[in-house]
């Protein structure tokens, strides 16, 4: 399991979804715990504590507890809000949000979290006033230690993740840089005998490597630029994913802010969860596709697979690259889309003789409306290709479609 940069957004939604049930102490204590309920209350889950302990500029709630609908209820310990200040309008600003260690079992997989912190938060008074301000809300997060268990085995570990979101002082712009160290993956736990053993016969009993992501939004035109996702395995290689989608404004959060709002207040979730998907079709109509690439960069296991599938033919590893080049253009042939086959067979030809990068890209001329895209997909998926003008090249040194 890995903390994908949206769901850096899981931990704010953690503090964000309080409803509190606030005990009349202190008003500064008190105002600040309905604000901070406020700002995430708009989501479905809702998270309780035992008390509230003020102490100064710092605020803690006792014994966390959120529970979402339809699964158990996750204990989260208390969480100290650290160096609270108010500050003009009625909002607050806190210099950190430190969690107790998280330690829960379910389905008998048991996740533990250390250290897990957000800083530099700043609690609006008015959530009505800007919806930036519940996105955007602090500005870094970071964890120690993760851990995933099944029956007493660890299948899953990362050193940690530390998150830093850079909001422009004009709020021009938010950028966001994610990085998760250390992932180590155990693949003897995989129940397949037949995948488990082909993956050790490729030399493969555990992963190990890292995670980024690289991203920006530019407000004012609503162009939400991922520069970069990767997710990079040591002796295998790099996966990486970049995509820049505009129309994401102001007015399309707050429009799907109001939606979950209503849809979390609807008694009936069957009734929600449909308004919610027509809500969020209309929605669409408003997004427009401008680039993405798909990019794998080889660090070795080309060349492993190539011969282990030659030795399950009972041929060496040369031999089978020189069979898949000569089958290639046969089974290319079923796709139907001539200009496409020919793009792709090059490449891997490229690829196979020096296993260095394969890339995929869609950029077309001008920005296409996602209600085109999907139309274009249920109708003739074989225009996709031209609508978006794809492009398959290999060992090309541009990494990313997106700059």
């Amino acid at each position: 399991m890995t903390l994908h940069p949206r769901h850096n957004l899981a931990i704010s939604t953690i503090l964000g979804s309080l409803a509190f049930t606030v005990p009349a102490l202190a008003l500064d204590a008190d105002d600040f715990a309905t604000k901070v309920a406020a700002l995430v209350g708009q989501g479905s889950a809702k998270v309780s504590f035992s008390s509230l302990e003020p102490d100064g500029d710092t605020i803690v709630l006792k014994s966390v507890r959120m529970e979402a609908p339809g699964e158990p209820a996750v204990e989260f310990g208390d969480i100290t809000f650290d160096g609270v200040e108010d500050e003009t309008g009625g909002s607050y600003h806190v210099d950190q949000a430190i969690f107790q260690d998280i330690d829960f079992t379910r389905d008998g997989v048991r996740i533990t979290v250390d250290d897990m912190e957000l800083s530099g938060l700043t609690i609006p008074a008015d959530l009505d006033a800007d919806p930036i301000d519940t996105i955007s809300f602090y500005e870094g997060f970071s964890t120690g230690m993760i851990r995933v268990e099944k029956d007493r085995k660890e299948i899953f570990s990362m050193a940690g993740t530390i998150l830093d979101i850079d909001r422009a002082d004009d709020d021009a712009s938010i950028g966001m840089k994610m990085d998760g160290s250390d992932i180590s993956v155990d693949l003897s736990q995989i129940k397949d005998p037949k995948a488990r053993r082909a993956l050790s016969d490729l030399g493969y009993t555990t992963l190990s490597g890292d995670l980024k992501f690289d991203g920006i939004w530019e407000l004012a035109s609503g162009t939400l630029n991922i520069r970069e996702y990767s997710l990079n395995l040591d002796e295998v290689g790099r996966l990486a994913v970049a995509l820049e989608v505009s129309g994401y404004t102001r007015d399309f959060i707050k429009a799907i802010q109001q939606a979950k709002t209503a849809a979390a207040a609807n008694p009936d979730p069957q009734a929600a969860q449909q308004s919610m998907g027509i809500v969020m079709m209309g929605m669409l109509q408003q997004l427009s596709f401008k680039s993405a690439s798909v990019q794998f960069e080889d660090d070795s296991v080309t060349e492993k697979a190539l011969a282990y599938a030659g030795k399950q033919q009972g041929v060496t590893g040369e031999q089978m690259r020189q069979s898949v080049k000569f089958m290639l253009p046969l089974m290319l042939g079923q796709l139907g889309i001539p200009a496409l086959q020919q793009q792709i067979s090059t490449a891997a030809n490229v690829y196979l003789d020096n296993p260095e990068t394969i890339t995929i890209t869609a950029k077309p001329a001008n920005p296409v409306a996602v209600p085109v895209i999907m139309g274009a997909g249920m109708g003739d998926p074989k225009s996709l290709v031209d609508l978006l003008n794809v492009q398959v090249t290999a060992n090309e040194p541009v990494l990313l479609c997106c700059e």
